[in-house]
């Protein structure tokens, strides 16, 4: 059963054929692939509503995954994601796959606003923090 929000961004991201292993299931490294490809999408949309023509400086910090069910092609996965703490130079995206309405994985993720030029955690914006704020629970 899920458990997203409903203000959670509601992804649909297209399995591949190469996605899947010898087992018949979409590879566990693969679906980390699948969980970076919504949350680069997420985080494209959070720029927009932030009015940045800029990609965020932003660099993955952990993650942490549980399989509940094997994810297999052809069938798409639609991936739901939403905030659930925002800190001084972090946030933490919860991530939600599931496929034909089970949930299947759910990833953890500490996403740490960056600085490239400094080379250290910067504080996130106001603008940054509202994008945040209107899938946060």
């Amino acid at each position: 059963m899920s458990q997203a929000p409903d203000n959670a961004l509601e992804l649909n991201i297209e399995l591949r054929w190469s996605d899947q292993d010898m087992m018949g299931h979409v590879n566990n490294a693969r679906i980390m692939t699948l969980v970076e490809e919504a949350r680069i999408r997420a985080m494209e949309q959070f720029q927009r509503q932030a009015g940045s023509d800029e990609p965020f400086g932003a660099v993955l910090r952990t993650t942490s995954t549980e399989f509940f069910l094997p994810v297999v092609y052809p069938d798409d996965v639609v991936v739901r994601i939403w905030v659930s703490r925002i800190g001084n130079t972090s946030f933490v995206m919860q991530h939600e796959l599931s496929q034909n309405g089970q949930v299947a994985v759910t990833v953890e993720a500490v996403v740490v606003m960056f600085s490239n030029e400094q080379q250290q955690p910067m504080p996130i914006n106001q603008e940054v923090r509202g994008a945040l704020e209107t899938v946060m629970v």
